[in-house]
């Protein structure tokens, strides 16, 4: 997630702390964090989400997002559009619970806890911390189950998210970046189609002169021609050596 500023050192957890926490149908609580939030989603939560729902990328981008550039990074933010009444209800929640609840996006996965990864200044080396929501309404974290970090995030499926969600940071954090300067228009649709629009981005590698100018072996073409998940690694590589370029 992007954060306007880092949580103290005090309040960060890692892999091997323990926390306080359970959430289960009991608590009246139950179902509240579903209403009225900033979810950020990232490209995998897009891939899982269209396809779990069985639609085009732009349909579903078009449906259920909104679109925003982090004041920080400059890059493009994609957010879950809240349904536009009262409550602000998730889209995807119905009367018996969330309804694509295999394929939740990491930030619910991760509730009542964010997840900060980076590159460390000065160094290659990979950073990650988990910290606390402000959510006061929560009362999971009054309950006795304590656990390792490590233990829930395998629980909630988040092992496999953290290796492609952090594929984004050899992006923001590429070394032909000029800091401090904006994204062009140009840069910003090619992050938006290569890492959100991946149906869009597949037309555009097997339907114009893509393959031409950015070779690729004849085993990566098969497969990102049926798979998702291989054409979004393809759409990082792709980024890498052509954004900044």
């Amino acid at each position: 997630m992007t954060l306007d500023s880092l949580p103290p050192t005090h309040k960060r957890l890692h892999l091997a702390d323990n926390f306080q926490f359970s959430c289960h149908k009991g608590l009246s609580c139950f179902g509240t964090c579903c209403r009225n939030r900033d979810l950020t989603l990232t490209p995998y939560d897009v891939l899982r989400l269209k396809n779990t729902l069985k639609l085009h990328s732009d349909e579903f981008l078009n449906r259920y997002t909104v679109y925003r550039i982090d004041w920080a990074s400059g890059f493009p933010i994609v957010s879950l559009q809240m349904r536009q009444d009262a409550e602000k209800l998730c889209p995807l929640v119905t009367s018996e619970g969330c309804s694509v609840y295999s394929d939740r996006p990491t930030a619910c996965r991760l509730f009542p806890l964010a997840r900060a990864s980076g590159i460390l200044q000065d160094s290659a080396e990979h950073d990650e911390f988990f910290f606390f929501l402000e959510a006061p309404y929560c009362l999971g974290k009054n309950e006795d189950r304590s656990q390792k970090i490590k233990e829930w995030l395998s629980e909630q499926g988040m092992d496999f998210y953290r290796k492609v969600n952090d594929k984004m940071l050899g992006l923001l954090f590429h070394p032909d970046r000029k800091r401090g300067t904006a994204l062009s228009d140009i840069q910003l649709q090619k992050i938006m189609v290569a890492c959100y629009n991946l149906d869009v981005f597949r037309e555009f590698v097997f339907k114009t002169k893509f393959l031409e100018s950015y070779v690729i072996d004849e085993r990566t073409c098969s497969l990102v021609e049926k798979d998702d998940f291989e054409l979004l690694m393809l759409g990082f590589s792709y980024l890498r050596t052509s954004l900044f370029c």
